[in-house]
């Protein structure tokens, strides 16, 4: 009876830290904002390098912490979930905008002023910068800890690509600020770092389900090859959504009421996220490491 009550205080116990997470996820943009009524800033202020990299690395440890969480059966070693997110924020995020850049660079499709949902703007969206971005981050863990031992049942597709988006998701944050000059108001660019993380995360995470499903499936080569097209191809329109939501708020004068816009993007990234949520349950419940009913 001794296994039961250790296993269902486990249990409790990660819950109790899975919200202490998500407590310090909402602390963050409080504390911000908290900071903004404060000092009684009504303008945006100036972060330095140091200041921008906290803003932007603050949400992804705690989000990575939560996702690590989510393999509750048999979590993954540390090293190797950090590791990953690393490799998302040196190697993936740099080799996707160098990509995009040397495509399609998106100057000339800004200076044609396209409306939200023109054809030529969904294209960019979802086949180059979603594409790419999702390739990126498809690479670093398919060449890397995808060939471990480590990597021994299909929720780990799911842990490892979350970590490695919420690496990707830290570069992109802490780039956003400094495209702005290191100029931002802090609650709106918490709450934006927050919500990026979360979005890229959870585009990852798609993709990661249907690699941890593929790599165990008794399917053969080519249709494991499809099933890996499919993941990759949807992670993408995921990602492009994303982005088309973005284009369609500054379109709309949202730019003007920040956290409206804040607002658009935590819904597309909080519905992509849940479904990966279900999606994870329905693994830990086929899991080979679940402790037998006694």
């Amino acid at each position: 009876m001794r296994r039961p009550r250790w296993s269902l205080r486990r249990a409790r116990n990660l819950v109790g830290t899975k919200f202490l997470l998500v407590a310090g996820l909402v602390g963050f943009v409080v504390v911000c904002w908290l900071g903004e009524l404060v000092a009684g800033l009504h303008r945006p202020v100036h972060l330095g390098p140091a200041l921008a990299a906290l803003m932007a690395g603050i949400p992804a440890i705690l989000w990575l912490g939560f996702f690590y969480l989510m393999d509750r059966h048999e979590p993954e070693p540390k090293q190797l979930v950090v590791g990953v997110c690393v490799l998302g924020a040196l190697i993936a995020a740099p080799l996707a905008s160098f990509v995009i850049a040397h495509a399609v660079p998106q100057v000339p499709i800004e200076q044609a002023n396209l409306s939200w949902h023109s054809l030529d703007r969904i294209i960019y969206a979802v086949l180059i910068a979603g594409l790419a971005q999702e390739m990126c981050k498809y690479a670093v863990v398919r060449y890397t800890v995808y060939m471990s031992r480590e990597f021994d049942e299909p929720m780990d597709g799911i842990v490892y690509m979350m970590a490695c988006g919420t690496g990707f998701a830290a570069w992109v944050t802490y780039h956003r600020l400094s495209g702005q000059g290191h100029e931002v108001r802090l609650s709106t660019g918490a709450a934006q770092a927050v919500v990026t993380t979360l979005a890229h995360a959870s585009f990852a995470g798609a993709l990661g389900y249907v690699m941890g499903r593929a790599k165990f499936s008794r399917r053969s080569a080519p249709i494991r090859g499809a099933l890996l097209m499919g993941g990759l191809l949807g992670a993408a329109v995921l990602n492009g959504q994303f982005k088309i939501v973005d284009y369609w708020i500054q379109q709309r004068g949202f730019a003007q009421h920040p956290w409206r816009g804040v607002g658009y993007a935590a819904l597309c990234a909080t519905a992509v996220f849940a479904v990966i949520w279900f999606a994870s349950q329905r693994l830990l419940r086929a899991s080979p490491f679940k402790e037998p009913p006694r």
